[in-house]
């Protein structure tokens, strides 16, 4: 029989981690794993599969997905293959289980030129992913790792759930997410904290479309009567969209990205706009595809256009609802423990954490490492979060595992 550790021994075996989580840190931050860079996302998989499994003792479970589509510049639908979801799990008939979650891929393309990770100081490591989260897989791993050697162990399961689409939305993957969250009791997601060490509390939902404005082409001197303006229609449509940041406080809409026309002395027959909408409840989600949708009807009353809208609300709002205040106070007494002083605040950011509360499972989504500048090349991370967040989740699964009824 294997020798338990005790709470005191546990804090030190993870404090004597720190080298080598770091040094793997490094490591994977120096593989691509851009979203669509699907050869880099499977040395990522097997890689962090086999770290997994050496330090938990069991069998990683990698699933290959269907590929997702989405809309080229082009307004045509295409397929677009992601990487695959890696999954782990131990204990699946325990009465209480626990949900670890997180993703493999970053926003960083092969093209990029943020490649590689470097020492900022001595406390802080850049990189693509060190933060966002590369670095929060490590200390879901290690945590998890150092709470198997405690006397503990036996009262939990749990399944680890890795996917490769988080930063394009986890189309692919949702099924899995849903399905994971419905056999579990409690979710544990390893985005970074905020900048000064805060959790994410209350979360926006998230849509992503696209807007495609057909017109008619013409030359543009000898017949533009006979044309239909692509890009003014579309300028038309795009104002209109955005007078939705007028109409309510909580929901934002960004214009992202637009493209269509070509040679000037022609009437652009195609354009097209890419944008986001940031919604606070499920009430505003509904205001605002009834917004979107009339913008379209108007465009498609007018004479020889023809204007489609593709794309959707793919996580809903995460609401600081009952259960989850249930579990704000958890993670800040574990917090006072260790002398961390933590608190949750709310964000228009949204992950996987909105997929799993809308599937009723109750999460904190923010247990990674303590950094900032994410989505940047100026992407950084505190090193001694390494260890510190390490020992968060360890004071989290020790406190779920002795009174579980209080908390879930």
């Amino acid at each position: 029989m294997t020798a338990t550790r005790t709470q005191s021994e546990s804090y030190d075996w993870l404090t004597q981690q720190q080298q080598k989580m770091l040094s793997t840190l490094k490591a994977w931050s120096n593989i691509n794993s851009g979203s669509y860079n699907v050869d880099g996302i499977e040395q990522m998989t097997a890689t962090i599969a086999a770290y997994a499994e050496q330090c938990l003792d069991v069998t990683a479970t990698i699933t290959h997905l269907e590929p997702i589509t989405t809309m080229d510049d082009s307004g045509n639908l295409v397929e677009r293959q992601v990487g695959p979801v890696l999954q782990l799990s131990k204990r699946p008939k325990a009465q209480t289980r626990v949900l670890f979650c997180g993703h493999m891929d970053t926003v960083f393309p092969l093209e990029s030129s943020f490649q590689k990770w470097h020492q900022i100081d001595q406390n802080t490591l850049g990189g693509p992913g060190v933060a966002d989260m590369k670095g929060g897989i490590l200390v879901m791993l290690n945590a998890l790792q150092a709470f198997e050697n405690t006397d503990q162990a036996e009262k939990l399961g749990w399944d680890i759930l890795l996917n490769s689409d988080e930063e394009i939305g986890s189309l692919a993957s949702a099924p899995l997410l849903a399905k994971a969250a419905r056999r579990n009791n409690l979710g544990l997601v390893y985005e970074p904290c905020m900048p000064d060490g805060y959790l994410a509390g209350a979360r926006r939902g998230s849509g992503n479309y696209s807007l495609v404005v057909h017109g008619k082409a013409a030359h543009a001197g000898r017949e533009y009567h006979l044309g239909r303006n692509a890009i003014a229609t579309l300028a038309m449509s795009m104002c209109k969209l955005d007078d939705l940041n007028k109409l309510s406080d909580s929901i934002t809409l960004n214009l992202g990205r637009i493209s269509g026309g070509g040679p000037t002395n022609v009437v652009p027959n195609l354009a097209i706009c890419h944008f986001n909408i940031r919604v606070s409840t499920l009430q505003d989600q509904e205001f605002a595809e009834q917004h979107v949708a009339k913008v379209v009807q108007a465009a498609n009353s007018l004479d020889g256009f023809s204007t489609i809208i593709s794309g959707g609300f793919n996580r809903p709002p995460k609401p600081a609802s009952n259960a989850q205040r249930k579990l704000f106070e958890l993670v800040e007494l574990c917090g006072e423990e260790l002398d961390l002083e933590l608190g949750f605040r709310s964000t228009g950011g949204c992950c996987d954490g909105n997929n799993l509360l809308a599937a009723g499972l109750p999460n904190i989504d923010t247990l990674g490492v303590q950094g900032g500048d994410i989505h940047s090349d100026k992407e950084y991370m505190l090193i001694d979060s390494l260890v510190e967040r390490s020992h968060l989740s360890f004071n989290i699964l020790q406190r779920v595992a002795q009174q579980p009824d209080r908390w879930l």
